[in-house]
């Protein structure tokens, strides 16, 4: 349903979503299948140290704990209620829920308007909003943060810490993006499933991302915007970066979107959301493999101060992909000399006489880890550079591992200048090790030229944005 702008008591209650204190979990379960156990299992495995309150009215112990009949039969308070009962019972839960004066209620329950039931959806929704309870979902797998120990869900595990917050209407691609941050180092602050977004929107999930002090960057995918005025008015007001991607625009997308998440798509064009987006300021990606590059760089990095991007590579290949896709990109690369008339020839120090000193600047496949800092430390020093795109290429001679040392004693040593450092690494193990280093030491790092430039492009955009805004 239709939300005007972010309700403020929403926003408020929304930390015992991430952070409370007690969860009920009605329909806990006794069997290892069921979501109802998982949620309980889940919970203690990843360190939930608040209480947990099963409610089965066919049991009184569930997981070792004692289990209630009700919500309402349980003699102390509670933040969350987590329901995973079917859609004919959620009514008398909801009420259950207002009595005892629940702060929060997740609906896990499909079967609602996504298979044609939008008025029993609505139904239900308008009753937690006429006793202000915030209601996330129906029909999602849950939420979750690795800063607070917090798994609530069917969710099998946690993703590493981090900068992005993921807000998601598929259940599926966010678990995908949980396996990415452990697998690729993609570091979470916190991750919420919003399923057919009855009642609280992305407007207000944006709100509390702009206040949370561990989130710097937005990753939010989208199905369906219900609320587009508010989900702009939210997003004008985050001072952080946004990054969405919008699904469901194909003809067979748009069923196949109502018939996921109840996402309505009719009347709507590719055209009407990049308006939505630019008015917002968020960037749209319109790859899943972009969502997350971008999302993780702007996380990470700050954006350069204008268009003087240096790359600094052992490969030409890796160099000629990278300036042919900034330039397909609409954000071409300088020459050194149009950039700082001294910086090729202080550079050119640290290559051999067939290196190349253009940009991208080629030190060769036989640079040595001094030669990669001695080039690193020219570029990044120079007052007229105003970001730095490096790249390893691994040959017999390249000591992969103390390139990617320089790289972090470097950006240590001068991220208080303020400009954006990426790094590519195409090759083996070695340079997938390498990436995971670098990305655990706050760089950005990809394994293919086109998703490293992606990144620095995404961070020039920003920096554009924020120049607008101000």
């Amino acid at each position: 349903m239709k939300v005007e702008r972010a309700r403020e008591y929403v926003i408020e209650n929304l930390q015992y979503a991430l952070n409370p204190r007690s969860i009920a979990v009605v329909g806990a379960s006794r069997y290892p299948t069921k979501v109802g156990y998982k949620v309980i299992e889940e919970l203690r495995r990843w360190g939930y140290k608040g209480e947990l309150y099963p409610v089965n009215p066919r049991s009184n112990v569930v997981h070792g704990l004692p289990a209630y009949p009700t919500v309402k039969d349980i003699p102390y308070d509670v933040d969350l209620v987590f329901v995973a009962v079917p859609a004919h019972i959620v009514k008398s839960v909801l009420e259950d829920c207002v009595a005892k004066k629940v702060k929060i209620v997740v609906i896990a329950t499909s079967a609602f308007k996504e298979i044609g039931r939008g008025e029993l959806q609505n139904q239900l929704t308008q009753y937690c909003r006429d006793n202000q309870l915030p209601l996330i979902g129906p029909n999602l797998v849950g939420m979750g943060s690795p800063y607070l120990n917090f798994n609530c869900g069917f969710i099998p595990y946690l993703p590493i810490k981090g900068p992005v917050a993921m807000i998601s209407q598929s259940g599926a691609n966010l678990l995908a993006a949980l396996g990415t941050s452990q697998k690729d180092h993609f570091g979470m602050s916190f991750f919420v499933g919003l399923g057919n977004k009855a009642d609280v929107d992305f407007c207000e999930f944006v709100a509390y991302a702009g206040r949370d002090p561990n989130t710097k960057c937005l990753a939010i995918y989208i199905e369906g915007l219900d609320s587009p005025e508010a989900f702009v008015d939210a997003c004008q007001h985050v001072d952080k970066p946004i990054v969405t991607i919008k699904v469901g625009g194909s003809k067979i997308g748009e069923k196949a979107a109502f018939a996921h998440t109840a996402s309505e798509n009719a009347g709507t064009t590719d055209a009407f959301y990049d308006e939505i987006f630019e008015r917002a300021g968020a960037i749209r990606a319109t790859t899943w493999q972009e969502f997350l590059d971008v999302s993780l760089a702007l996380g990470m990095q700050p954006t350069p101060k204008g268009d003087h991007l240096v790359m600094i590579t052992n490969g030409g290949g890796s160099g000629l992909l990278s300036c042919d896709h900034f330039e397909r990109c609409g954000l071409p690369l300088h020459e050194l000399s149009e950039i700082s008339p001294g910086l090729a020839g202080r550079i050119r120090a640290y290559m051999p006489m067939f290196g190349s000193p253009l940009n991208p600047v080629d030190i060769s496949g036989t640079a040595s880890p001094i030669q990669y800092k001695g080039a690193f430390t020219q570029a990044i020093r120079d007052p007229n550079v105003h970001g730095i795109l490096g790249s390893i290429c691994p040959t017999a001679v390249t000591d992969v591992p103390a390139v990617t040392d320089v790289v972090i004693q470097i950006h240590e040593t001068y991220k208080h200048l303020g400009k954006p450092f990426i790094m590519e690494c195409q090759g083996g193990e070695e340079c997938q090790e390498a990436i995971m280093k670098l990305r655990d030491h706050g760089i950005p790092a990809y394994p293919t030229a086109e998703q490293a430039v992606n990144a620095m492009i995404a961070l020039y955009k920003y920096g554009q944005i924020k120049k607008n805004k101000a």
